[in-house]
């Protein structure tokens, strides 16, 4: 200390809490579970017997590479002979209210009205649900209903397809791949006739197939016919966006409604975008440039009444998504 000279320093540094992107729930049924998470099949063997399918689906998703990090689980007890499959999605709202930082779900149970349920249940969060059925008819019948929603056809019904998928991607930045063409660790090519192929890719599902040689995953899109990644590159930027902005107002004594203090807003933004791009997020430009726009009003554009209230309205952007190449068509002619 001294009497000379005063140094103040307000620390603006607490965190604000950022939404996982990379953290898979198993929702159990064999049992009662708090939640907890793995970060090893060991861990499971402590709660599942091997011979369970938690057990087995945890194996699936610990056994991809790259590893998964962590694996959440929450339990619940259900048959489904004898339960209301509300069950499930009653313990979902119950979770939601305890920990809300999982991003992916999947579970044991792949029956239909299971499925029908889950996925109906998914659809009201920013989160994805992935699951391997049997039925083929299922997938023609969800065709086109959930955005975060995707299934996988298999005949083997330990073969948790879908859930290896997403273990293999939690693990990696959203816009940096894509899901098509991956190899899940431990399954083989679904026993599928041409036409029950077909049927599944028509219908925006997808399947293990073994094509030149090697067992890869034949599609990367969600029900409603949207590729997976654009769908997670959706999810990520609003929850982003929300922290960036909150955390700028939070962490500032005031941000001042004039011009200069709606650029600081929109700098916030631009910030995020750059970000996106460099995570392969967005699209560049025919000049090389990120591919994206943001329009914002100035103060003197803003109704009064609006500026009382303390809202800033019409910010807007404009992105270009990435996307991926998974087609490659090539023409050419041979002469003598």
């Amino acid at each position: 200390m001294s009497r000379f000279v005063v140094v103040n320093i307000t620390r603006e540094t607490k965190p604000v809490s950022e939404k996982g992107f990379g953290l898979p729930l198993m929702l159990a049924t064999s049992k009662e579970l708090d939640f907890k998470i793995y970060t090893d099949i060991s861990e499971v063997a402590a709660d599942f017997a091997e011979t369970t399918r938690e057990y087995k689906l945890a194996s699936r998703m610990f056994g991809q590479s790259p590893k998964i990090a962590e694996l959440a689980c929450y339990g619940t007890s259900y048959v489904s002979e004898a339960d209301d499959v509300t069950a499930l999605t009653s313990t979902l709202n119950e979770l939601v209210q305890i920990n809300n930082e999982f991003f992916y779900l999947v579970c044991p149970e792949n029956g239909d009205k299971e499925i029908k349920a889950l996925a109906e249940w998914i659809s009201t969060q920013e989160k994805f649900y992935g699951v391997t059925t049997q039925n083929v008819a299922l997938v023609d019948e969800l065709k086109g209903m959930y955005e975060n929603t995707f299934l996988s056809v298999h005949d083997d019904p330990d073969a948790f397809h879908a859930e290896g998928l997403i273990a293999q991607s939690a693990p990696k930045e959203i816009g940096s791949y894509t899901w098509t063409f991956k190899q899940i660790n431990g399954v083989r090519a679904a026993k599928l006739t041409n036409t029950e192929l077909n049927a599944v890719l028509n219908n925006n599902a997808t399947t293990c197939i073994n094509e030149m040689g090697i067992l890869l995953n034949a599609s990367g899109k969600v029900l409603s016919g949207d590729y997976i990644d654009v769908v997670q590159s959706d999810y990520y930027l609003r929850a982003r966006l929300r922290e960036d902005v909150f955390r700028k107002l939070a962490m500032v004594e005031k941000i001042p409604y004039t011009n200069e203090g709606i650029a600081q807003i929109v700098d916030v933004m631009d910030s995020r975008f750059k970000s996106a791009f460099r995570q392969g997020i967005i699209a560049t430009n025919d000049v090389g440039e990120p591919d994206y726009t943001i329009t914002y009003p100035l103060r003197s554009e803003i109704p009064k009444n609006t500026i009382a209230k303390r809202i800033l309205p019409d910010i807007k952007f404009r992105l270009v998504i990435s996307g991926a190449v998974e087609k490659v068509e090539i023409n050419g002619v041979l002469t003598l």
